[in-house]
Order: C-alpha cells, then structure tokens, then sequence
C-alpha cells in the first residue's frame, strides 16, 4: 500500500512539474526528457533513503558518472534537478 501511495504521490508530483515547465515555455525536447530525470532521480533517492545512503545530488550525479554518464549528461541532469527545484519553490 505505501508503495501505491507513493508511486501516486510521486505521478502527481512529476504531472505538475510537466504543467509547470510548459507555462515556463521550456523547450519541448527538455520538457519531454525532464519528467523522466527526475522521475530517476527521486526514485534513486527514495531508494538511498532506505538503504540509509547519501541522497545528495552530488552522490547521484557520482552514481551516473560511475555508469558511464558523459559530463554533458550529467551537467544537463543537475539543470534538470535544478529547475524541479524552481517548480518546488514555485509550488510553495
């Protein structure tokens, strides 16, 4: 049940962020792809938090780098992470 609740709470969450970027006028392409970022991100950081590990952004942006993640990838993923970061404070 909390799984349910959470992947619910974590679809809503990611629908207003893809609402939100498109009021910003984003550009489609990183509307399209950045749902799907931080989607990753929060469920990998959902994931540490269990596992009682480091949930930082820079640990996540390491764990890419350790997958074979270019810099660009992962420069793009900390402004994907940086603008779901806007939306949150936006959200407030």
């Amino acid at each position: 049940m909390t799984n349910r609740v959470g992947s619910a709470a974590l679809e809503a969450t990611i629908a207003s962020f893809i609402v939100w970027l498109a009021r910003q006028r984003a550009p489609l392409p990183g509307r399209s792809h950045s749902p799907n970022t931080i989607e990753r991100f929060l469920r990998w950081q959902q994931l540490q938090r269990d596992l009682g590990g480091d949930h930082t952004e820079d640990s996540y942006c390491a764990h890419l780098r350790r997958h074979g993640a270019s810099d660009t990838e992962v420069a793009t993923t900390r402004a994907t992470i940086d603008q779901f970061r806007r939306y949150l404070l936006s959200a407030s």
